[in-house]
């Protein structure tokens, strides 16, 4: 997630490490580099194995969150407190899973790198178990799932960050709604995108294109009782629900004319203070304080005729790459470096980067609680993961290639070039072709 969005000790073995890769079916990269070549790659990813003074922390973190993270390593760094360097590198969220698998299957991983839950299917087999060491227990159930495979705690988690509906205060008013009413039923939702749409000149709604918008889909299709995959791996969604579903995210652009055509111009508009509402994950509260227009957050439940609506979020976990040249006390440092992220500065990531914190003590701080972001946006998001309101994307095999056959499909519906009923039986022969 744009900020949207777990791991193990020792020494990768030759069979362990043929078994990591192919686990780890990166199957785009391997055809374009050639397996033979990764090692040479790795070479290049900017980290040389253990040569470094200190751990190596690979972070995917950009914009508001990425200096949260950003002033959190450096208070460690400079504290006589913790004794601890780490060397924390910032990778491109288009280059994070790349660069990360290249160095793993390369020999030259970092100590601790940031991993989506989502993720965990296809890296299992090369990363340290934590189970021993840091456990389950400090951490949300249901988000400290996300981190466990096969009964072994393989990543920590930071965060959890589950959509929400933003919406602009000073629209509502404008079309005659109240802004202390949130549009958070479905009845609400309409009831507001109309007003807007016929009181004022703005777009009423806006949401996410590619990833986001297979995510979205996955979310309102689970309100109504569906799923997008089986258990074993078959797609779910050519069903009535699923076109449903899928009807409802055609008519919010072609039918209501509620959403524009392009996202980026909902986007543009969105950050000018010209759209009403907008789903969005718990990042997004760095971007509406800077856009600077009164908002309000709310439950994302604006499917009709779900009876058990949710919102869905993936966890920022935090992982050890298996290394066969990490020693005792290096692995010890990543471990306590992990601690300390998803511990004791935990309340900190909630109330300055807005994701929720996964530590059940950080939930439960008095700063947190205090804090303006709490009243904004966290006691919503909190609310609906304790209601048992909340799913995560599952980890499974080909995460990134699954997920493309479905969004593809629907950005040409919303580019005008798909019928509801194309985007579901194309993207049903997508998905079993790609797990097939």
């Amino acid at each position: 997630m744009p900020t949207g969005d777990k791991q193990s000790p020792t020494a990768i073995s030759d069979s362990r490490a043929s078994g990591g890769a192919s686990r780890v079916d990166r199957r785009h990269f391997l055809q374009a580099a050639g397996v033979a070549g990764l090692g040479s790659i790795a070479g290049c990813t900017g980290f040389v194995g253990q040569a470094a003074e200190g751990i190596e922390y690979w972070t995917l973190f950009g914009g508001g969150d990425g200096t949260v993270m950003e002033a959190m390593v450096d208070e460690i760094n400079e504290s006589d407190e913790y004794s601890l360097q780490v060397n924390r590198q910032r990778v491109p969220w288009d280059d994070h899973y790349g660069r990360l698998y290249t160095s793993m299957v390369g020999g030259n991983p970092p100590d601790v790198a940031v991993m989506h839950s989502r993720m965990m299917a296809e890296y299992q087999d090369s990363i340290v178990s934590l189970t021993d060491e840091i456990g389950t227990e400090p951490y949300l159930e249901e988000v400290a799932q996300g981190g466990v495979v096969d009964g072994e705690q393989l990543a920590v988690p930071l965060d959890t960050h589950p959509f929400g509906l933003y919406y602009n205060k000073e629209i509502f008013e404008e079309a005659g709604l109240d802004p202390e009413e949130p549009p958070n039923t479905p009845d609400r939702f309409y009831e507001a995108a109309n007003a807007i749409a016929e009181n004022t000149d703005y777009y009423a709604f806006d949401y996410f294109e590619g990833q986001f918008a297979a995510e979205i889909m996955r979310m309102l299709l689970h309100g109504r009782g569906g799923q997008i995959l089986t258990e074993e791996y078959e797609p779910a969604f050519d069903t009535d629900d699923g076109l449903a579903v899928v009807q409802e995210m055609h008519d919010w652009v072609h039918e209501h004319e509620w959403a524009p055509v392009d996202p980026g111009t909902g986007w543009d508009a969105w950050n000018r203070g010209e759209v009403g509402m907008k789903i969005e994950g718990t990042w997004h509260i760095t971007v509406v304080r800077e856009a600077g227009f009164d908002f309000g957050m709310t439950e994302p439940f604006v499917m009709p005729d779900a009876d058990d609506p949710v919102t869905l979020g993936d966890s920022h976990m935090l992982i050890i790459p298996e290394s066969e040249d990490r020693s005792r006390a290096r692995l010890e440092d990543a471990i306590e470096f992990i601690r300390l992220l998803t511990q004791e500065f935990n309340d900190r990531w909630g109330y300055d980067a807005g994701h929720l914190p996964a530590s059940e003590a950080a939930t439960e701080s008095e700063d947190l609680r205090q804090s303006e972001t709490w009243n904004k946006t966290l006691e919503t998001f909190y609310g609906m993961v304790d209601g048992g309101q909340f799913i995560r994307p599952p980890a499974t095999p080909n995460v990134e290639e699954y997920v493309e056959e479905i969004y593809q499909p629907l950005d040409d519906m919303r580019t005008g070039n798909m019928t509801p009923e194309e985007v579901i039986e194309t993207a049903t022969a997508g998905v079993r072709r790609t797990f097939n």
